[in-house]
């Protein structure tokens, strides 16, 4: 992957990888467990997930609800220092804490590209599952 790398030669580290590992690992771990959690509480009648992951960089977020709306938004990619393996060091990588999600919701009225946006996020998903995604190991 392009990023995260570190940024004084953009070169590969080990101790980069194992720290986008743990955070990817958290962060699916979060989602699975809210979904199990709505059907736990009763607000849906039931809730499964699937993970699938893939290696390429992560450039960008995207939701596709119910298949009828989408939610994208990009990561900025940033120079910022963080610990590996103890000790501080500058990396390039995606930020998407605070990326801003643009919402692609279709109507019957909507004369805008909503309802292309969302069939081609869909394909694109679906390209990517049916190709290089593999199950998720956690």
């Amino acid at each position: 992957m392009a990023i995260p790398c570190r940024a004084e030669d953009q070169a590969d580290d080990p101790g980069i990888r194992a720290r986008a590992r743990r955070i990817t690992d958290r962060s699916i771990h979060a989602v699975t467990d809210a979904v199990q959690e709505l059907a736990d509480l009763g607000l849906v009648k039931t809730a499964t997930t699937e993970v699938r992951v893939h290696n390429a960089a992560p450039l960008f977020k995207l939701f596709i609800i119910n298949e009828q709306e989408a939610f994208f938004g990009f990561y900025p990619v940033v120079e910022h220092t963080v610990s590996v393996d103890g000790k501080p060091m500058a990396i390039y990588d995606a930020m998407g804490k605070d990326a801003i999600l643009f919402p692609f919701t279709p109507s019957d009225e909507d004369t805008s590209n909503d309802a292309l946006y969302v069939e081609q996020a869909r394909a694109w998903f679906d390209s990517l599952w049916g190709t290089i995604a593999r199950e998720y190991a956690s």
